[in-house]
């Protein structure tokens, strides 16, 4: 015979069921500020800008201007673009690498890593015209640096300018170096300890641990940076503007000079000129995204 419940357990009502429908409602209402913010200042921007793109300077549909940007007249700004970036990521990219394992090793006094994490997180983050103008008062030609350097060798000045490829490069490299570092730090210390000592314990040099298992896990995370570091080059105005002004063939430059009519005013070229380079900008994140995934899989477990 089966015993029967109690009359309190009978009566007990069921659980109330949470009610996700007003929740998701709300949470979707507290976002609409931040979608209002993006939909103003990023994808309205962008749909007007490749919409300009595909139309002639009268206003109708036409291809003409994405095809002038890829024709000679533009092709020599985006091969300089072009290697200003990839030359700047991938110096950059090394440096930042040894930084940032500098960085994540014991040796060496705890004080000083704090004083390089800062930096490099408040360095990453500068660029602009207060850069520029800064490297102006240091290695222009009439700076700091020039004019000693003019002590011990006289033709410094004519030899070095912050002007040409080579001096915009160097100012690049100034934040390019601390972010390289900045995205490097957290790959780094991924890194487990067991690793290395199950490797040594096994008779693996330290040539050997960083050939074989270190850097196979983190070369990922390595292109990945690589990457954003040549998209955030490519991108960049401001910097190498204020040095280099109209001297400088780079796309960024080219665009500024079409919009504000400089040189030439035409808004559809520019524009055309803009959406190829978020083509590139784009495909760089989307490969940096691919690999980033990769080698989360295995700095996660």
């Amino acid at each position: 015979m089966t015993p029967s419940l109690s009359p309190e357990v009978q009566e007990q009502p069921a659980p109330p069921k949470q009610k996700k429908f007003s929740y998701s409602l709300s949470g979707v209402i507290g976002a609409l500020p931040f979608f209002a913010f993006v939909a103003a200042f990023l994808i309205i921007p962008i749909l007007t800008n490749v919409l300009k793109a595909f139309q002639d300077p009268a206003g109708n549909p036409s291809t003409a201007s994405m095809t002038e940007t890829m024709g000679t007249g533009y092709r020599s700004a985006f091969a300089l673009t072009f290697g200003l970036s990839i030359l700047t990521a991938v110096v950059g990219g090394v440096l930042g690498l040894v930084l940032a394992w500098a960085l994540t090793t014991p040796a060496g006094p705890k004080w000083l890593n704090g004083l390089v994490n800062s930096f490099s997180a408040l360095a990453a983050q500068s660029g602009g015209v207060q850069l520029a103008y800064g490297f102006v008062a240091l290695l222009g030609a009439q700076g700091l640096m020039t004019k000693a350097v003019e002590r011990f060798y006289p033709g410094f000045s004519e030899a070095f300018s912050l002007t040409d490829f080579w001096g915009v490069a160097l100012v690049y490299l100034y934040f390019q170096i601390p972010l390289m570092t900045v995205l490097m730090l957290p790959a780094m210390a991924g890194l487990k300890k067991e690793w290395f000592n199950a490797a040594s314990s096994l008779g693996a040099t330290r040539t050997q641990y960083l050939k074989d298992i270190a850097l196979p896990v983190l070369w990922p995370s390595m292109l990945g940076s690589v990457l954003l570091l040549f998209a955030n080059a490519f991108a960049a105005y401001a910097t190498a503007y204020a040095l280099a002004g109209g001297s400088l063939n780079l796309v960024p430059i080219v665009i500024g000079f079409l919009i504000s009519g400089n040189v030439l005013l035409n808004p559809s070229l520019a524009a055309a000129m803009v959406t190829w380079m978020m083509l590139i900008i784009i495909v760089s994140m989307g490969l940096r995204m691919i690999l980033s995934r990769r080698s989360n899989k295995w700095l996660s477990n």
